[in-house]
């Protein structure tokens, strides 16, 4: 299995954040954090009503992170306290499991501080040197401007759009698929 070796790396605001893997310790403060930054995202397609994990089941979430080869949950932490996580899922199926989809949220008061980039660019290096892991995939609203941008300067490719994929308040939103090849 494939560690990921934590880095100490400095924000746009100068202040050193540390990215390690998730351990299962860790399961309040990253609940805390999740709940924190979903209702604080146009961009997160889940209402934070809708975030029903118990401490529990969040530590199981992150135990299927440790275990599964072809996964990895990174969080970033500044003063004892996790500010975002990031998520690469790999597909279970023995047919999709050099495909792994990431998932990422960062606090509202983090966002646009490099954040979103250290965590991103942590998370293809250490799928480029995993045995399993070749394709490596988000999804993401096609007017998150910023989220866009960041995706392609990583080197993501468009794949493809479904129309009206999300609705919000009876209003629609497309929704991008966007893929890397790691190998």
């Amino acid at each position: 299995m494939l560690k990921f070796k934590h880095q100490i790396l400095e924000l746009k605001n100068q202040k050193l954040v540390t990215i390690r893997q998730a351990e299962i310790d860790d399961a309040e403060k990253l609940l805390n954090c999740i709940k924190t930054y979903i209702p604080q995202s146009d961009y997160i397609p889940k209402l934070g009503q809708e975030i029903k994990m118990t401490i529990e089941q969040e530590k199981e979430w992150i135990n299927s992170f440790l275990t599964n080869d072809n996964s990895l949950l990174l969080v970033a932490e500044y003063d004892n306290e996790i500010i975002g996580n990031i998520d690469l899922t790999g597909n279970r199926r023995k047919i999709m499991e050099h495909t792994a989809v990431i998932g990422m949220g960062i606090l509202k008061e983090w966002r646009n501080s490099g954040l979103g980039r250290i965590l991103l660019k942590s998370t293809i290096e250490w799928a480029k040197h995993n045995s399993i892991v070749e394709l490596i995939w988000l999804q993401v609203y096609t007017e998150n401007e910023l989220g866009l941008n960041l995706y392609r300067k990583m080197g993501f490719e468009e794949s493809g759009i479904i129309k009206n994929f999300f609705k919000q308040d009876g209003r629609y939103f497309d929704n991008l698929t966007m893929t890397m090849n790691v190998k």
